[in-house]
């Protein structure tokens, strides 16, 4: 904190490393870590406030520039890969969790949308976070839709191009209209498409920034994972709060259940609510159970209401929609040669099934669960391929050694350059597993398929990869071109430098 000023924020020297994610399977050293803290509350002059935490982080920028060392904003730890971290010096940005909603006064008057819906927050703030200060405003609000678990930073979610499963809307990212970035040590940009204008120029200047209004370097800038700077918060679109009925049952694998999976059409398999359009679609297959059945998610919208009775937890502390990766890791330290005896009877009671259960969003996907080592990792393919690739993830001889599940879900296609879910509906299929030499021989051997195949397939960013510059060409065709061109239109060359890192060179796009 500066001696002169007892508002400052505060940049605190962090602990020693290495770093170690949430989940326990990247481990990276780095030159220095830092915590940034926003001024200490009551807040005076909340915008004032603001830019006193920007100018802090612009001065860490300025110190990585001078000594030539990379330099990476880090959030909740969630990411499966190296794309959040790099080898020189992190920022734990968790501590900058403030909040203020829009209103009529604030936005452009091109803008489309209700004020009422607009939500700017800092980087640091959870999923969790996020969802506990929108349902807290006068007219209660919820995230459109999240990924299966709320403890990823905000931030960090959306640059690593986290989904759910609201197949008719799209990934976290899709929800975002503006970003606040900072781009270097005496600069921070406001960045919007130029089709759909947000805040006013007014407000932008009160933070601080410089107006940048572009379709183009918004779709890059969107799944970046910290390569175009510090985001410093987000402007997000919400919606009402509302509720999520969930049901899940077993159904056999059969050609009823393969055509809903490449078709999501559902008028051939049993439905909770067959007059209604579901919100989220969810199979898990257990590739060692020998009955051959799936568990089928189904979730539908309802209104938001008083008195529900509040979801159950499942023994190990789970939500009824949580991600399976925190189900697999209690095959951890297990004998890899028991894979499928351990999942036959970790599954049954850890992913338990349900009958039109009420819940919020944050009550639905509740991830308080301790974390252990484990594995993921992430396809993207087009939804016509699902019942194709489920049949080649079984065939694959790894596959009796494969301590995991494969978990399918549907998205509807971003925007975002590099968004994995690029397919006009995507199926992503998670490979959540435990962390054993036996899982990297599976998605080796998975990966390798594909390509043999020739079924085109994506990668999510923030799960294990083998992204090379060829097969990120592959994926994404000219969009790479677009993102690196928009990175170098943001950011001048110290900024790049500073902002590139081991993994950003290994996809090619440093």
């Amino acid at each position: 904190m500066s001696a002169d000023n007892p508002r400052s924020a505060r940049v605190v020297d962090g602990p020693p490393g290495p770093w170690i994610n949430k989940h326990q399977n990247v481990v990276q050293e780095f030159d220095r870590l830092y915590s940034v803290l926003n001024p200490p509350r009551p807040v005076a002059n909340f915008f004032d406030d603001l830019k006193l935490t920007v100018a802090a982080l612009q001065g860490l920028i300025g110190d990585a520039i001078r000594d030539k060392v990379t330099l990476r904003a880090v959030g909740g730890g969630w990411s499966l890969s190296h794309a959040a971290v790099t080898n020189g010096r992190l920022i734990d940005t968790l501590g900058l969790n403030w909040a203020f909603p829009a209103d009529a006064s604030s936005v452009a008057a091109e803008y489309k949308g209700d004020p009422a819906l607009l939500m700017y927050l800092q980087c640091g703030v959870s999923v969790k976070e996020a969802n506990d200060i929108l349902s807290a405003q006068p007219t209660k609000l919820a995230l459109k839709t999240s990924g299966a678990s709320n403890g990823q930073s905000i931030v960090g979610a959306v640059a690593t191009g986290t989904h759910g499963s609201r197949f008719r809307f799209g990934s976290m990212q899709d929800f975002v209209v503006g970003m606040h970035i900072i781009t270097g040590p005496d600069r921070a940009i406001w960045l919007e498409r130029a089709s759909y204008p947000v805040l006013s120029d007014g407000l932008i200047a009160v933070l601080g920034a410089e107006v940048v209004r572009d379709d183009t370097q918004f779709n890059a800038a969107l799944v970046s994972f910290g390569s175009f700077g510090i985001i410093h918060g987000l402007l997000l679109e919400a919606e009402p709060l509302y509720l999520l009925e969930l049901s899940r049952s077993r159904l056999a694998i059969d050609a009823p259940l393969r055509h809903a999976m490449q078709t999501l059409d559902f008028s051939r398999i049993a439905m909770p609510d067959p007059a209604s359009d579901p919100f989220h679609f969810e199979v898990v297959v257990n590739p060692h159970d020998a009955g051959g059945g799936a568990y089928v998610t189904v979730m539908y919208q309802r209104p938001y209401r008083e008195g529900y009775a509040p979801p159950p937890l499942s023994p190990g502390g789970l939500g009824p929609g949580d991600d399976v990766v925190a189900v697999m890791g209690n095959l951890v330290d297990r004998l890899p040669g028991l894979a499928g005896k351990l999942e036959n009877l970790i599954i049954p009671t850890q992913y338990p099934l349900f009958q039109k259960v009420l819940g919020a969003p944050s009550e639905i996907f509740f991830s308080n669960a301790d974390f252990q080592k484990v594995m993921s990792a992430e396809l993207g393919i087009a939804m016509e391929d699902a019942p194709r690739v489920l049949d080649l993830l079984l065939a694959a001889p790894e596959v009796k050694g494969y301590p995991g599940l494969l978990a399918f879900r549907w998205v509807k296609a971003s925007k975002a350059l590099l968004a994995f879910t690029k397919f006009d509906t995507t199926c992503t299929i998670e490979l959540p597993a435990a962390y054993a030499a036996n899982t990297m021989d599976y998605y080796n051997a998975v990966w390798q398929r594909l390509e043999d195949a020739g079924i085109p397939y994506t990668l999510h960013w923030g799960q294990i990869n083998n992204f090379t510059p060829e097969r990120v060409r592959n994926m994404y065709g000219p969009a790479v071109d677009d993102w690196i061109a928009s990175r170098n239109n943001l950011l001048d060359a110290p900024a790049r430098a500073v902002f590139t890192s081991p993994f950003l060179q290994q996809c090619g796009l440093g």
